[in-house]
């Protein structure tokens, strides 16, 4: 008797542990496929951003696939969470109700996949409350998208017709899942705010005010409360859209002129570079870029040109171009503002390219044209590049000395940097404490 209650013991304990297993077993497929169609669908949303971004639009708040991509993906254990609880313990208890959520989730899927293929660029400036609200919006695209991808697949698969759930996280799980939905989003997008906003400082810092403008309204829709340059985002956007706008106003007055001699075709050219609007401009001077008789200015903005869409090569040929061209005028000022600019453009192009000798060289022969604050200091930038510690700390000094105001703060910040990171960090802390 024994013997058989102890078997029938055992049978049960079996048959009851198999019972969990073959559970597992039947949802692991439903949870893989919910997963790989998240992935999908996240992807997708990556993809649609990169299209609304290629023609201009800020229509859409995620802006770039990265941020579309992250947003979705860390949202999925919340979606998860809550699509489970709603099969398992909301579609038993209020089957009604439950049936009104569905149609509520795929409305709202439908309205906005509408709204997102119809939605056209904004014109003028950003308001705050538009900006303000794609901080809210990133979030709650995310989950609705998700949560109703979820539930179609819950109902495909008759996920959660087991009145009896085995599915109850406690309070911690929830937590992570929403830490994870939320912060995880915001410490990402902030990294790419810091990252835009020092695009924007160069761009500003170069003359190009139309991508100055394009991620100054980056910055607005991720980071409204972000400072640039000591200046509020919206307020710098506002104050580029004004500038772009008198650009665009005299661009459109020069255009009804006629485009017969090289000089008007350089002005619009030029303008149009400021704005951003690079393919046009090479388009304008493509007449002019094979004569003999090409200015040296001409060749100098298609350097540039060519410099800003990262074609080192090509930049590297005009500005050597401009460099002969300018070397044939008479000494004037303005020649010898070229030819340092020339030599600038040389050196940033060889940079680019690893010739680090042709690079130094390039910048050494602008800095013996114009020894000012700002060849020292593209000369301590490079040298820290290059591992040159006790050249850059010498050059980010003598930037220091004659122009505090501008390079006061960004040359102790190069020593600092020199200090900390660098190899040859040691004779910088030896020339620091003379």
């Amino acid at each position: 008797m024994k013997r058989q209650e102890l078997q029938g013991q055992t049978t049960d304990a079996s048959s009851v542990d198999s019972i969990p297993v073959k559970e597992a077993t039947n949802e692991s497929p439903s949870r893989s496929l919910i997963i790989l169609l998240a992935i999908i669908l996240s992807c997708l949303s990556g993809w649609w951003v990169s299209t609304v971004r290629d023609v201009g639009s800020l229509s859409l708040p995620y802006l770039r696939i990265d941020i579309a991509i992250v947003c979705f993906v860390c949202m999925l254990p919340l979606v998860i969470l809550c699509s489970d609880w709603l099969f398992r313990v909301f579609s038993h208890h209020s089957p009604p109700l439950f049936k009104l959520v569905l149609i509520i989730f795929y409305t709202g899927a439908a309205g906005i996949l509408i709204m997102a293929l119809t939605s056209k660029s904004p014109s003028g400036t950003l308001s705050s409350y538009d900006a303000w609200e794609s901080i809210i919006l990133r979030p709650v695209l995310a989950f609705w998208l998700l949560m109703t991808l979820c539930l179609i697949e819950g109902q495909i698969s008759g996920r959660g017709k087991s009145i009896e759930s085995t599915f109850q996280q406690g309070l911690l799980i929830w937590g992570l899942a929403l830490i994870t939905a939320v912060l995880v989003p915001a410490i990402y997008i902030q990294s790419r705010v810091d990252e835009i906003v020092t695009n924007v400082e160069e761009s500003l810092g170069s003359g190009r005010l139309g991508d100055a403008r394009r991620l100054t309204r980056e910055v607005c829709v991720l980071a409204p409360w972000q400072k640039i340059s000591g200046m509020p985002a919206g307020d710098l956007a506002r104050d580029l859209d004004r500038s772009c706008y008198e650009i665009e106003r005299n661009l459109s007055y020069m255009q009804l002129e006629s485009n017969a001699n090289e000089e008007t075709a350089y002005q619009q050219a030029r303008l149009l570079t400021i704005l951003g609007k690079r393919a046009a401009a090479l388009r304008l001077l493509a007449p002019w870029k094979d004569q003999q008789t090409v200015s040296p200015l001409t060749c100098q903005l298609l350097g540039n040109i060519y410099q800003q869409q990262e074609q080192w090569e090509e930049s590297e040929i005009w500005y050597r171009k401009s460099l002969n061209a300018w070397k044939r005028l008479p000494h004037s000022e303005q020649q010898q503002a070229g030819i340092v600019s020339a030599w600038k453009g040389i050196a940033f192009a060889e940079r680019k390219r690893g010739n680090y000798e042709e690079a130094e060289s390039a910048y050494l022969s602008a800095l013996s044209l114009a020894p000012a604050a700002d060849q020292h200091f593209l000369l301590a930038q490079f040298y820290e590049d290059t591992q040159q510690t006790a050249k850059a700390r010498e050059h980010a000094l003598q930037a220091m000395a004659l122009n505090v105001d501008r390079y006061g703060e960004s040359g102790q910040k190069l020593i600092t940097s020199l200090q900390q990171q660098h190899f040859g960090c040691f004779n910088v802390w030896r020339g620091g404490t003379r």
